[in-house]
């Protein structure tokens, strides 16, 4: 499936008006909330969709700032419209990025995150979600007839990709997670009625959640001083104390 403008249109759409999206979103929130509690810093950014903008509320950072190639209908503070090729942010300027799902609705993810990995700062945090291969909704990804259909036409990447393409780029893994056992139905009387897998999975297969949550952090590059060699023998040279500041050579 080509990914592309009208793609990341029917993404939102599908997050903002139906039921299974909501709750993907809800239940995101719930999750980042607990796993940033701890984490604090001065701007933090959102690169997606703008039906995605609530999930900044899960930081304790005051700065929020949403990145979309998509027009906004929505009132946020401080929006930046523009593609995802590369991110009109200085280098080493932010404390907290948020990819929600977004490297699955792109044809270049690989260099998506290299971007987002560049903007942020020595010891700032990366928080990747994305939907789990390995579960139910890898299951309808899998058999699902429409490809050009929302969100099982996404590129539905494995987290030790992902992981991968992280150390590469200097990130120290710190946190992950998996969230949502209940299969992927859109009925909200079904769903409710499947509650109880949410408990069984994160207890007997942890690793079978429909969406995985990764945070991982800049490492610091250390300094190493380097020492001047001096090549030129400094007992035969006085300095001058008069104004010009010459410098003289004493006479033997």
């Amino acid at each position: 499936m080509a990914h592309g403008y009208r793609t990341l249109q029917h993404w939102n759409q599908w997050l903002s008006q139906q039921f299974l999206g909501k709750k993907v979103l809800e239940t995101e929130e719930q999750q980042l909330s607990s796993m940033l509690e701890r984490h604090f810093g001065k701007h933090a950014l959102l690169i997606g969709v703008p039906s995605q903008h609530r999930l900044l509320q899960s930081t304790n950072i005051a700065c929020h700032s949403l990145l979309s190639p998509l027009v906004s209908k929505e009132k946020i503070e401080t929006y930046i419209e523009s593609d995802f090729h590369e991110l009109p942010i200085l280098t080493g300027s932010i404390d907290l990025v948020i990819l929600p799902h977004t490297l699955e609705f792109i044809d270049n993810p690989r260099q998506l995150l290299a971007e987002a990995c560049r903007i942020i700062k020595p010891e700032g945090l990366i928080v990747i979600n994305g939907f789990n291969p390995n579960s139910s909704w890898g299951l309808r990804h899998l058999f699902v007839k429409h490809k050009k259909s929302v969100p099982w036409g996404g590129n539905f990447t494995h987290p030790k990709k992902i992981k991968t393409w992280l150390k590469l780029a200097d990130f120290q893994m710190e946190q992950h997670r998996y969230i949502l056992y209940r299969p992927p139905m859109n009925y909200p009387k079904l769903y409710q009625k499947f509650h109880f897998l949410e408990t069984i999975g994160s207890v007997c297969f942890p690793r079978w959640g429909g969406v995985y949550s990764i945070i991982a952090r800049a490492k610091v590059i250390p300094l190493t001083p380097i020492r001047t060699k001096w090549k030129q023998q400094l007992s035969g040279i006085r300095i001058s104390t008069s104004i010009s500041g010459h410098i003289a050579r004493l006479s033997k």
